[in-house]
């Protein structure tokens, strides 16, 4: 067992203001990948504590700075139902000094604004659809139909259904409406590219490398469009997930091709200002013509998720994965340290008295019955 002390940060689920009732649903899915990520680090011999960030930020960077963590493997994807705050924890952990998994804050700000991830990509002569922005019903449309019509701020598939994917100017003008009203933001217009949906994950840090690419296979009627909705996602047992239920590792793609989308991913990640792990999803045209969707830093890196997906098909196991990410966040935090002696931290408690960090107060231990490996759970704040 290391000596090592991991701390797996994530924010509790909380029904949003805005948008559908189902939306909740990927929220929740973060519990399970924390017990997996914990499952994971204790298999890797490591000091394993947990953070939820509820209601109180201050009670829950109090707690994470008496646990005094060698890296914290950040799962937070906003606070209060609300992504836009993702940023904000990553800046936090910056100024306490404490290395973490993941993109850093400017790369997640750019990545949960859709509109100007575009824009870098298409600055950066990186294949992109092209697209329009809308905060209002548009009067005309000079993008070629059919168009997808997304929400411009949110991820994980919300607010995308088959109805999404419209073929004339009055189906636009409802569906940028829905948007607008339903999730208080932005639409985002984009050219819809038929074709195959792959996935490339991308794992490292200054030298980032792309995994064998994932290909999303799809069973849908004729009718409907190929693409992956919110409930494909989410909702185990619908008819979406059901048709959007396999996957094919890696891909049947020319070596050739197969390489240029895996090239197209790194420079996205790249142009993103992404960090350890990332996910870079794609449309290739019938005509092999690959068109980048979106780049997800910090995507889903739960065991069935598509990024330990391609993890395994590279050979390396779930255990293997997380201790690769992990490792990057201790080697920036022992190159942050080397040679330079570190001044004494004074953080604010929840009564903003002053507090030495090396206070550790306050944990309860508890052994973890398969592996009798020490564990704290810290808590909701």
């Amino acid at each position: 067992m290391t000596s090592e002390r991991i701390l797996i940060a994530y924010n509790v689920p909380k029904r949003e203001q805005r948008g559908r009732d189902i939306d909740y649903l990927s929220e929740a899915g973060v519990l399970d990948e924390v017990h997996a990520v914990r499952d994971a680090l204790f298999e890797l011999g490591y000091e394993v504590a947990i953070a939820g960030i509820q209601r109180s930020v201050p009670v829950f960077m109090d707690r994470v700075t008496r646990f005094h963590p060698n890296a914290i493997f950040n799962l937070v994807e906003g606070w209060q139902g609300d992504n836009q705050y993702e940023m904000h924890f990553a800046c936090a952990y910056e100024l306490l000094g404490v290395p973490y998994t993941g993109a850093p804050p400017l790369a997640l700000a750019t990545a949960v604004n859709k509109w100007h991830a575009k824009t870098l990509l298409k600055q950066a002569k990186l294949p992109a659809p092209n697209g329009m922005i809308c905060s209002e019903v548009p009067a005309r449309c000079s993008l070629r139909y059919p168009v997808i019509v997304k929400p411009a701020h949110e991820d994980a598939s919300l607010g995308v259904d088959f109805d999404a994917v419209v073929s004339n100017l009055a189906d636009l003008r409802r569906r940028v409406a829905w948007v607008v009203q339903t999730y208080h933001q932005p639409a985002i217009v984009e050219e819809y590219i038929e074709g195959r949906e792959l996935n490339v994950a991308v794992v490292g840090d200054q030298i980032p490398f792309a995994l064998p690419i994932s290909e999303i296979t799809f069973d849908v009627p004729e009718h409907l469009p190929k693409i992956c909705t919110y409930n494909a996602k989410w909702v185990a047992g619908s008819e979406d997930y059901q048709w959007t239920a396999g996957a094919q590792c890696p891909a049947l793609l020319d070596e050739a091709l197969a390489r240029q989308i895996q090239s197209l991913a790194v420079s996205a990640f790249r142009v993103m200002g992404c960090r350890d792990y990332g996910r870079v999803d794609f449309r290739l045209s019938p005509d092999n013509q690959p068109y980048i969707l979106e780049v997800n830093p910090n995507p889903d890196i739960s065991p069935d998720a598509g990024l330990a997906r391609s993890a395994r098909a590279s050979g390396r196991t779930y255990a293997q994965l997380i201790g690769e990410v992990v490792s990057l966040a201790l080697q920036r935090g022992a190159q942050d340290n080397d040679g330079r002696s570190q001044p004494e931290r004074t953080f604010w408690t929840p009564s903003l008295a002053p507090q030495r960090s090396a206070e550790r107060s306050g944990f309860v231990p508890a052994a973890d019955p398969a592996r009798h490996r020490s564990s704290v759970h810290v808590g909701a704040a």
